[in-house]
């Protein structure tokens, strides 16, 4: 009998896909589970719903609600949805859980949510976008910030 696998997504907008590439990524990883034994567990910001948690695809999903407050939106979502992460994975005592942070925002803040998740022996995978900061809806200090925070990533 094999063990069971937890993986938390964070990063994408969450699921069903309605925007691009790393909603599309995670909509179907977890409509095509091959594998019974990895429970996928995934942040969706400010999902259509009054549930805190939800199904979709046999994945449990975690509604992150964040205030509109412009460029950096995606950086406060990024730091709320390492925290509901954490804080499930505390509530529910998941031993050697996994976090896969899509497109991470948060730079020098990573640290602070690995060394939390190394109590539980857990594992953080960061894919750094490396476009983050060139994306013209932002403004130029969060771009700036964010290509600081890739350099950054690079170097943990």
């Amino acid at each position: 009998m094999s063990q069971k696998v937890d993986v938390f997504i964070v990063g994408s907008k969450g699921i069903p896909a309605r925007y691009g590439g790393f909603e599309t990524f995670v909509d179907e990883l977890t409509q095509r589970r091959k594998n019974s034994d990895i429970n996928y567990y995934v942040a969706c910001m400010n999902a259509d719903t009054d549930s805190d948690t939800f199904m979709v695809n046999q994945a449990t999903c975690f509604n992150v609600n964040v205030p509109n407050i412009g460029s950096a939106k995606a950086l406060l979502y990024d730091m709320k949805a390492l925290r509901t992460s954490l804080d499930y994975i505390k509530e529910h005592h998941i031993d050697s859980p996994i976090i896969y942070v899509l497109a991470c925002r948060i730079g020098p803040f990573i640290n602070h949510y690995k060394k939390e998740l190394a109590q539980y022996n857990g594992t953080l995978l960061v894919n750094p976008d490396g476009h983050e900061w060139k994306r013209a809806k932002w403004n130029a200090a969060i771009r700036l910030l964010c290509q600081d925070f890739g350099q950054i990533n690079a170097n943990s």
